[in-house]
């Protein structure tokens, strides 16, 4: 009887093709597991780059802070030619220097590190450390003297007065 063997027939065949699907779901899984890796272990090695290029920046701005100190003090031409060239390659690590000099005291990207009479109320003075930005982020916050009014600084006084009275 043909019939007899044909069912038989059918059902390993239908179970062969259900077997082929799922082993082809699992290599479809395996492979966008596998892609999905790639990608993050790519990104942490970007991250890990860029985070020792900014260690390596930063421990270079000091002795770019040293060079400009020194420039102003003795207006040499090679080492202006010196700082240019280290702007220059801070530039194409999109490293900016960002003056703070006149703008209100922004406490994310300054540290105060002390005040005196200004013309307006927490506003920078001068600058102690120079604010870099890399790529739009903080790399370096600044170090800036902040100015308090007359009025402001006053007020300041009375009230570490009082605090000595209470005190005592």
């Amino acid at each position: 009887n043909p019939g007899k063997y044909n069912f038989p027939m059918k059902f390993k065949h239908d179970q062969k093709i259900k077997e082929i699907e799922e082993w082809k779901n699992k290599y479809l899984r395996a492979l966008a597991d596998y892609q999905n890796l790639d990608r993050r272990v790519k990104e942490q090695d970007n991250q890990d780059k860029k985070r020792i290029s900014k260690d390596i920046i930063i421990k270079f701005l000091t002795i770019l802070d040293d060079l400009i100190k020194a420039q102003t003090q003795i207006k040499n031409e090679g080492l202006k030619l010196i700082i240019d060239k280290f702007e220059i390659i801070l530039k194409s690590e999109t490293v900016e220097r960002v003056d703070c000099i006149n703008k209100k005291f922004n406490p994310s990207l300054m540290e105060c590190v002390a005040t005196e009479k200004g013309q307006k109320d927490d506003h920078v003075v001068a600058e102690v450390r120079p604010l870099y930005l890399m790529g739009g982020e903080v790399l370096r916050t600044a170090q800036v003297i902040v100015g308090k009014t007359e009025k402001e600084l006053e007020s300041k006084e009375q009230k570490s007065e009082k605090k000595l009275e209470i005190n005592n």
